[in-house]
């Protein structure tokens, strides 16, 4: 076909873009409005849109739930609202009534977690409006063979979210105006990237803060994000750069602190998102 696999290193900085629009018709930002108040507006992280069986919701982390106070309360007894911020800046508003928060874990650290979650969407012209302009990632696939073709060393990873530090939020009499900004960063899964505790398997992307590092100096708001492997190629007629087969792999969650001019941005791995952390959901189906 003409065509040649290329490596991190090889990969200009402007083709980020390239890969964020791959992959952002899947993310989303979270945000709760309050019912009792319309103006209050609290971020909460980020997620991806994903299928499981007949049920459509955002794969997160559990923590952007619960970690605000009070927590969010969704569901027929909830009062709070969740904005969906999707590509190209739309926003959705889904009332409580909308929404089935799914509990998939009990965390036991805030370092591994096991931190996910998944708010279900009930089907409704509001979850038909998000599937017009989204797209949504099928979970009902056979986690050995993702990680076959997706989770070995040197795959090429990119994780999507939305880091607080770069959005805006301003009030406008009785609305908000709320500036997003989709921010994917590369990494390259290496030998001591993937770890397994008790059964729950991570992976720990390198961020490397250079003088002239456009990173984040803080991840808030990039937690829940999906993490992507994807085969990049460049064309041998023309030179150009394309995006190959891909796969939903992780979701972020932890950020650990910025030593040496390296932080490693941590998140559940194939096995525990395909897998492990549905094996509650589908019990409580029965």
């Amino acid at each position: 076909m003409g065509e040649e696999y290329l490596l991190l290193g090889d990969i200009p900085l402007d083709f980020q873009k390239v890969l964020m629009r791959a992959f952002v018709p899947y993310s989303v930002g979270l945000a709760r409005v309050s019912q009792d108040d319309p103006k209050l507006f609290t971020a909460l992280g980020s997620g991806t849109l994903v299928r499981k069986g007949t049920h459509i919701g955002v794969l997160s982390a559990q923590h952007c739930l619960t970690a605000c106070s009070p927590r969010i309360r969704v569901g027929p007894s909830g009062k709070d609202s969740l904005l969906l911020i999707l590509r190209d800046a739309r926003g959705v508003q889904l009332p409580p009534e909308d929404l089935i928060e799914h509990k998939l874990v009990s965390p036991l650290s805030v370092e591994y977690g096991p931190d996910l979650v998944f708010v279900e969407i009930a089907p409704s012209e509001r979850l038909a409006g998000i599937l017009a302009v989204a797209s949504v990632w099928s979970l009902d696939r056979d986690p050995n063979e993702i990680l076959k073709q997706f989770g070995g060393v040197g795959s090429m990873i990119a994780s999507l979210g939305i880091p607080e530090e770069l959005c805006r939020t301003r009030l406008n009499g009785n609305a908000f105006h709320r500036s997003s900004f989709h921010l994917t960063v590369s990494h390259v899964i290496e030998d001591e990237s993937i770890t397994v505790r008790d059964g729950w398997d991570y992976i720990d992307n390198k961020c490397v803060y250079p003088k002239s590092s456009a990173l984040p100096q803080s991840f808030a708001g990039f937690s829940g994000g999906g993490i992507w492997s994807v085969q990049v190629q460049r064309s041998k007629n023309t030179g150009k750069l394309s995006t190959g087969k891909a796969a939903l792999v992780g979701a972020s969650f932890y950020e650990t602190p910025i030593e040496n001019n390296i932080r490693y941005v941590r998140g559940h791995f194939i096995r525990s998102i395909y897998d492990l952390a549905w094996r509650n959901f589908e019990r409580s189906q029965r």
